[in-house]
């Protein structure tokens, strides 16, 4: 059965990034890959493909000690290819805006009982 015109839909993810340089790694690996079969190799200069692919990545994500997280997690999640029956038109990523506690962790007191007033001290 095919349906005319389609069907719209959006997929979230939400991800912890706990190590960027593992991250980095694994994008240059996907772009790599994706890349390698459109590139020539050079039998006079062997690395030059290597060394193409991995400028054309850290313009794109940036350096692996400074790696642009966003651009990483598109490269990692959004596929070279369209599932079949699945027309992706874009993808975003965003970082996460900060917790209070990582915003504000000088404000952010002990989180222990409140005492017995209510309030976190004890008054007598």
């Amino acid at each position: 059965m095919t349906m005319a015109g389609g069907t719209n839909a959006s997929i979230t993810l939400l991800v912890e990034i706990f190590d960027p340089q593992a991250m980095w790694d694994h994008a240059l690996g996907i772009f790599a890959g994706a890349s390698l079969p459109y590139k020539i190799h050079d039998q006079a200069d062997p690395t030059r493909v290597g060394d193409e692919l991995h400028d054309g990545f850290v313009a794109m994500c940036g350096s692996r000690d400074d790696p642009d997280i966003c651009e990483c997690l598109r490269q990692i999640f959004d596929p070279v290819e369209c599932p079949p029956g699945v027309q992706i038109d874009d993808s975003t990523a965003e970082l996460a805006p900060p917790t209070c506690d990582e915003k504000y962790p000088h404000f952010i007191g002990d989180r222990g009982e409140l005492g017995v007033d209510g309030f976190g001290a004890g008054h007598e």
